[in-house]
């Protein structure tokens, strides 16, 4: 027995807030109807960025939606127009003051396929070195934090490095932390 495909009969932008529209669909399944709701958003990335001397930058800010200030990797929006891996590089340095000498892609992931059809690209970012003050825009207010790969997996398991795609981008880059660049 195979899975039955809802297929979209209609859909309208039911709003749009800043960064996001959210969309209404009309869907029919096996004859039924009903409607549901997805978010359109831009593509994101989260990097995880290590030093020369192997130790993890990562970024501690505020979060509205747990109303709370967590540890995670830079990251961001995809701006129109550029590259993920270019977004990468500017976060990190936007979020953190940080700078790579360079950038290795770690695939990516769609962050919350029920709601949203957005991916979100990771990247290991190798040799980050302070360049100066982080960068962000008038609505960020963030820090560096630095971190050996004991403390990154530490913080993972109890909870104070919680952020999904920060878990998902440090677990596919700590197993390469420690190799060198392809």
């Amino acid at each position: 027995m195979g899975i039955t495909i809802p297929r979209r009969h209609a859909s309208v932008v039911a709003g749009s807030f800043g960064p996001l529209a959210v969309h209404r669909h009309d869907v029919v399944a096996e004859g039924a109807s009903y409607t549901s709701f997805t978010l359109e958003l831009a593509d994101w990335i989260s990097v995880a960025a290590i030093t020369d001397s192997g130790e993890f930058v990562l970024v501690r800010q505020y979060r509205h939606g747990v109303d709370a200030v967590t540890i995670e990797t830079a990251g961001g929006i995809v701006d129109p127009g550029e590259e993920p891996a270019a977004a990468a590089l500017r976060e990190l340095v936007e979020e953190t003051g940080y700078a790579a000498a360079s950038i290795e892609p770690l695939g990516w992931v769609h962050p919350n396929p029920a709601l949203q059809p957005n991916r979100c690209h990771l990247y290991l970012a190798r040799g980050a070195r302070l360049i100066g003050e982080p960068e962000g825009d008038e609505h960020e207010s963030t820090e560096a934090v630095v971190m050996t790969a004991g403390e990154v997996m530490a913080a993972m398991q109890d909870g104070r490095i919680s952020h999904a795609l920060t878990v998902v981008a440090l677990l596919r880059a700590l197993p390469l932390a420690a190799v060198p660049p392809r």
